[in-house]
């Protein structure tokens, strides 16, 4: 019935998997996600080290109710919205183009 048509469709997307332009992608993916991750859990350590070890730092006031530990709460939620908003650039730029340019290849599309 249908079984030729899945292999011979299931060989085309193990040739795309083989690819030197799938490996960049994965290999441009996994770079940005491991120096996404260890600037927010550097950064995270950093804080609860500080907390654990340093803790009347954290207390030091700044003016009215503000401490350096609610000013490094505040950078954490900067810091995730900085790195929200590189991944969003970065797969733009980056990772999109070589996305669709496997999958025209795949799909036969002559782009």
């Amino acid at each position: 019935m249908g079984t030729t048509g899945s292999a011979a469709a299931g060989d085309r997307y193990v040739a795309v998997y083989d690819s030197a332009q799938f490996k960049a992608l994965r290999r441009r993916s996994n770079t940005f996600i491991i120096w996404a991750s260890v600037a927010f859990y550097g950064w995270w350590l950093l804080v609860i080290v500080l907390a654990a070890f340093v803790p009347d730092l954290l207390r030091q006031g700044l003016g009215g109710p503000m401490n350096v530990g609610l000013l490094c709460i505040l950078l954490s939620l900067a810091l995730v919205v900085a790195i929200s908003v590189a991944a969003l650039r970065f797969a733009r730029t980056r990772l999109d183009p070589l996305s669709e340019q496997i999958r025209a290849d795949l799909e036969g599309d002559p782009r």
